[in-house]
């Protein structure tokens, strides 16, 4: 049969739209249960550090797109991470606003214990956008951050105004399903032109589903964090938490793990240190100058379970 561009990104978009990550029980709970400040407050100092991440795995993926028509649209999602579309500021500050506005002292950002699943999701993304095939790593950051965000961030944000927060303390939230929505359009028109092949659509799904997969993690983490009593609205009907019993039943093993983790535990700098570790692109030079060859064009990621890294494996 052959190829339709615009036939299989239908088909992925629909895909997307109904992944298990992007109709979290998580999210859904969040929307409908019982989230304070407080719960956001605990909410929004692990997905911080995703956020503070986006702009570097834009920026390595740009680095290594074959030509200018993909830079071109890399460039304009930039430009508005970097605050073009929102007064000037970034991302990364009207989320800190955000933090401010739960509670978060100045700095305390930087002192809290990241799960590993939140760090995983870090590692993964910066070697999905340096380690592999440039399609991989654009399904990692098009279709799995800029089609899914809008439908992941609507309960979130139901949640967040059920918890009495202001719009304009919540801003963040609503201005990046805004955003998202122009780029899931731009993003459509620059694959629909760049890939020709099943082969390159199934590079495209790959990284898009590993991206997603990634994601659902962190929701788990998100789940284990805020806890049955955040998520379940109090006259919810027997059997309502039932769905939600993977992430919750782990809330309290994820807390002990929290305080014996200790100074072991991963926090924000050394999160974004992980930029500074991991190669920009797939050949770099060993310590002893040797060149070395990390990933080919087809790598993939081997799959993990839930909280626990290993590298990623070409397979």
């Amino acid at each position: 049969m052959a190829f339709d561009a615009r036939s299989f990104l239908k088909t992925l978009r629909a895909e997307v739209a109904t992944h298990p990550s992007v109709n979290h029980p998580v999210l859904t709970a969040i929307g409908e249960g019982s989230c304070t400040r407080e719960d956001f407050k605990r909410f929004g100092l692990q997905h911080f550090a995703l956020v503070g991440m986006f702009t570097q795995y834009m920026e390595r993926l740009l680095i290594n797109a074959p030509n200018a028509t993909a830079k071109l649209w890399l460039a304009k999602v930039l430009v508005d991470e970097y605050g073009e579309g929102s007064d000037g500021d970034d991302h990364t500050t009207l989320y800190r606003h955000f933090l401010t506005r739960t509670g978060v002292a100045p700095d305390q950002e930087n002192h809290v214990p990241l799960h590993d699943d939140v760090v995983d999701f870090i590692r993964t993304h910066l070697e999905l956008c340096s380690h592999h095939h440039f399609l991989v790593g654009l399904g990692a950051l098009g279709p799995a951050h800029e089609w899914a965000i809008p439908d992941m961030f609507a309960p979130l944000i139901k949640g967040l105004r059920r918890a009495g927060f202001k719009e304009e303390e919540i801003l963040y939230f609503p201005l990046h399903v805004e955003q998202d929505q122009d780029h899931a359009d731009w993003l459509e028109e620059a694959l629909a032109s760049m890939i020709s092949s099943w082969e390159e659509a199934e590079l495209v799904r790959e990284g898009t589903m590993l991206s997603l997969a990634a994601r659902g993690r962190v929701w788990d983490a998100v789940g284990s964090v805020l806890g049955e009593e955040a998520l379940v609205p109090a006259d919810a009907p027997k059997g309502y938490a039932q769905h939600l019993h993977r992430p919750i039943k782990q809330g309290l093993l994820s807390r002990l793990s929290d305080f014996l983790a200790g100074d072991t535990a991963y926090r924000l700098p050394q999160a974004r240190d992980l930029a500074n570790r991991i190669p920009i692109r797939k050949q770099d030079l060993g310590r002893n100058g040797a060149r070395i060859t990390r990933f080919t064009d087809k790598a993939r990621p081997a799959e993990r379970a839930p909280s626990s890294y290993r590298p990623l494996q070409a397979r």
